[in-house]
């Protein structure tokens, strides 16, 4: 049967069931931005002013809540006809970021640490892998929206091709972390969608099995470095432990070190040895659970998870109270993006998966995390308040005629 869609009325209620995302959003903002804070103050508590570093993540915040809201004074549908070609701009980007690797092309792309993964322009960075992640959720939610040959086993092929294609590009920036992101945020859409759990069981075999050759012939040597790290963290080798085992075992041990409460109601909020020192690298970015952790303790750390669950409900209701095909996906899709990085980020800063350099949502220092979680959530907004009305029947029902 086809589906007919009335969209409501272009307005939006700020008062809406949607809106209460906004709560978690704006706790993970404000934890962020007091360990950024105290990662720079710490090193000088006598220094007057705020540090640039916090000035400049204020700023990003405001700028991802002013993109947030123009998100959602359009209605999510017609995002649809932006999909593909948004898409294929993000495709571009980290094409031209993979020529820079071969070919210089600084100052426009720098290579910073080995890689390129930031186009300068006017001194201001932008990191294409970033948008990428809610260009893909868009391209792919638009391909399933009314397909049902994801069904087949041969179906699968485009939805992964659109998925690889991205991974293979920010692969050779090299940027492993956001790789890593991709491939739950398909499956995830793919369940939603109804994809039949033994093909995409099957995947996951495949995937496993070809692990081992994905590690000797795909993986650079500093990516193999911190897979060894993840099981060497038993290693009492003091040479070891100042060198590939450094930034590991300091980020267990700044957890570790804020008890129940943290060190702010101990000593002081500047006054723990992890922001008065330079202890943890990344401390303020990919690291930042371990400053909130020592900072805040335990408790800290809970409501920090209790932030993302909290986003992943929303979204999860979201996409329940949503008729519309392409409105679910999305919700599901950024939320689910959302949570992979949180839980990717938390896992790395504990020692249960390696490194990755992947940032903590709305808590990591960077202006191009903020933006791109941000524009998720005013997505997930938008699909809320703009829900169509749906005379058919609801979307992804398959019956059993495929089983």
């Amino acid at each position: 049967m086809t589906t007919l869609a009335m969209p409501r009325v272009g307005r939006f209620n700020p008062t809406a069931y949607g809106w209460s995302i906004i709560l978690p959003v704006l706790i993970l903002c404000l934890v962020g931005l007091s360990c950024i804070y105290a990662t720079e103050a710490g090193l000088d508590p006598s220094a007057a002013g705020i540090p640039r570093g916090t000035v400049k993540q204020i700023v990003a915040i405001v700028m991802g809540v002013i993109a947030m809201m123009l998100i959602c004074t359009t209605n999510y549908l017609h995002f649809g006809r932006l999909a593909y070609p948004l898409y294929w701009a993000m495709m571009c980007l980290l094409a031209l970021l993979v020529v820079a690797r071969f070919v210089p092309l600084a100052p426009l792309i720098p290579e910073i640490r080995g890689s390129c993964r930031w186009i300068v322009i006017a001194g201001l960075q932008f990191q294409p892998s970033e948008f990428t992640k809610v260009a893909f959720v868009l391209a792919l939610a638009r391909y399933l929206r009314y397909r049902k040959n994801f069904r087949t086993f041969r179906g699968l092929i485009e939805p992964f091709l659109l998925t690889l294609l991205p991974m293979f590009l920010i692969l050779l920036e090299p940027d492993l972390g956001t790789v890593i992101l991709l491939l739950p945020v398909l499956f995830a859409m793919l369940f939603v969608a109804g994809a039949k759990k033994k093909h995409l069981a099957l995947i996951v075999l495949l995937g496993l099995a070809s692990g081992p050759m994905f590690y000797f012939f795909v993986m650079e040597d500093y990516q193999k470095t911190r897979i060894q790290v993840l099981l060497r963290q038993s290693d009492d080798d003091p040479r070891w432990l100042m060198n590939q085992g450094y930034q590991l075992e300091h980020s267990k041990t700044a957890l570790g070190s804020g008890g129940i409460v943290g060190e702010t109601f101990r000593e002081g909020f500047l006054a723990g040895p992890y922001v008065r020192h330079r202890f943890l690298p990344d401390r303020h970015n990919d690291f930042i659970f371990s400053i909130v952790g020592h900072q805040w303790g335990l408790a800290g750390c809970l409501l920090v998870i209790a932030c993302y669950g909290c986003i992943v409900l929303v979204g999860v209701e979201i996409a329940t109270q949503t008729a519309d095909p392409f409105g679910r996906l999305l919700a599901v899709g950024m939320s689910v993006m959302i949570a992979t990085q949180a839980a990717v980020n938390i896992a790395m800063t504990m020692g249960l998966m390696p490194i990755t350099g992947l940032t903590l949502p709305f808590v990591s220092f960077g202006t191009n995390s903020l933006l791109a979680g941000f524009l998720a959530t005013g997505v997930m907004i938008n699909v809320y308040q703009r829900r169509p009305v749906i005379l058919a029947k609801k979307p992804f029902e398959f019956g059993d005629e495929d089983e």
